[in-house]
C-alpha cells in the first residue's frame, strides 16, 4: 500500500553544467541558490536580496534590462542604517556609500549575468504588496506599516505584467528558460485563510502564464511540501519554514526534474570531493593527515582534469 501522495514531474532534463542559472525570489530561491552553489553549478541568486511578491521582482528584473545601476538619491536613512526600497536589509549599512556600493556591485554582476543566462528560476512569495508614496518596496526595513497602503495583486495583474516581462526577457535572450515556482513558506502574520488565498492567486496566475510561453515551466515547490511533506517534523521550529531535510528533498525533486543525466550522475561525485575538502583534521601534523592530503589533492586533479571548467 502507498501511504503517501507523491507528485508527478514532468521531464525537462536539460540543466547541465555548462548552463547559466539566475535566480530570485523569496526564501525558496536562497534555498535552491545555496544547494546550486554547494554543487558548483554556474548561478547568481537573489541579487536584489530576497524578495516576495512578484511585482518587487518584476521590477528588479525591469531594472537590470536597462542597466541603469542605483544612485545616492534613492537610499533613505531610517534607525541609523541606510536603505533601498528595492532591495532586502541584508544590503543595508551605517554608511550611504558602503550601501550604495554592495547594491551596485550585485547589479552590475546581475545585469551581465541575466543577458547570459540560459535558466530564470523565480520564485513567489506573496500576492501582497506594500506600495510607499505609490512605488511598490521590495522591503518594509522597519518603517511603520501607517507609512504603507497594503494591497493584494490580481491574477490578472501579475499575468499581464509578467507577460510582457517574459516577452521582453525573450526578445532579449531568446535562449532563456524560465521556471517558475510559488514557495511553500506560509506567510501566516495575518491568518492562515489570508495566506491560502495570496497562495491560490499566485497558482493562478502561473498557470496561465505556462500556458501562454513555451518557455516557461512550473516547479511544483508548494505541491511537493504540502502534499509530500505534509507532517510538521519537515518543518523548522517556527513550524512555517521547511526544514534542512525538506529542502534537501526538495532539492532532490528540483535534479529529478531539471538535471540532465550526465549532471545527475555528476553530483554524488561532487559531494564527495565536498566532504574532503570540509574535512577538519585533529592531528595536522600526523601522517595519517598527510596521507589524506596526498590523496585528496590526486583526487581534485583528476577530477579537474575531467572537467576543466569546475573549480573548487
Amino acid at each position: 500500500m502507498n501511504f503517501r501522495i507523491v507528485i508527478s514531474l514532468p521531464n525537462h532534463q536539460s540543466i547541465n553544467y555548462k548552463q547559466r542559472i539566475l535566480l530570485l525570489g523569496s526564501c525558496f530561491s536562497e534555498n535552491i541558490g545555496q544547494k546550486l552553489i554547494e554543487y558548483h553549478l554556474p548561478c547568481l541568486s537573489n541579487p536584489f536580496g530576497i524578495l516576495y511578491n512578484p511585482s518587487s521582482i518584476a521590477q528588479a528584473l525591469q531594472r537590470l534590462m536597462v542597466q541603469q545601476p542605483f544612485s545616492e538619491e534613492e537610499l533613505f536613512e531610517h534607525h541609523g542604517l541606510y536603505h533601498s526600497w528595492a532591495h532586502h536589509g541584508s544590503f543595508s549599512t551605517s554608511s550611504r556609500q558602503d550601501t550604495l556600493t554592495k547594491i551596485n556591485e550585485r547589479y552590475h554582476a546581475a545585469t551581465k549575468y541575466l543577458s547570459q543566462s540560459d535558466v530564470l528560476l523565480i520564485t513567489f512569495g506573496s500576492s501582497w504588496i506594500y506600495e510607499h508614496r505609490g512605488t511598490v518596496v521590495a522591503n518594509c526595513h522597519k518603517v511603520a506599516e501607517t507609512e504603507f497602503l497594503r494591497l493584494r495583486l490580481s491574477v490578472e495583474e501579475i499575468v499581464k505584467m509578467y507577460a510582457e516581462l517574459i516577452t521582453q526577457l525573450t526578445i532579449k535572450n531568446p535562449k532563456l528558460r524560465v521556471i517558475l515556482s510559488v514557495s511553500p513558506i506560509r506567510y501566516m502574520r495575518h491568518g492562515a485563510n489570508e495566506n491560502q488565498t495570496s497562495k491560490a492567486i499566485l497558482l493562478l496566475a502561473v498557470e496561465q502564464l505556462t500556458a501562454q510561453f513555451e518557455n516557461v515551466t512550473y516547479f511544483p515547490a508548494y505541491e511537493i511540501v504540502l502534499d509530500e511533506l505534509r507532517d510538521y517534523r519537515f518543518f523548522a521550529d517556527d513550524m512555517i519554514h521547511p526544514s534542512q531535510v525538506a529542502i534537501a528533498y526538495i532539492w532532490e525533486r528540483f535534479v529529478d526534474m531539471f538535471f540532465d543525466q550526465e549532471t545527475q550522475e555528476l553530483l554524488p561525485e561532487i559531494k564527495k570531493i565536498n566532504k574532503l575538502i570540509d574535512h577538519k583534521p585533529l592531528h595536522t601534523d600526523s601522517t595519517e593527515h598527510q596521507n589524506f592530503i596526498t590523496h585528496k589533492e590526486l583526487v581534485l586533479k583528476e577530477f579537474t582534469k575531467r572537467y576543466p571548467t569546475l573549480i573548487f
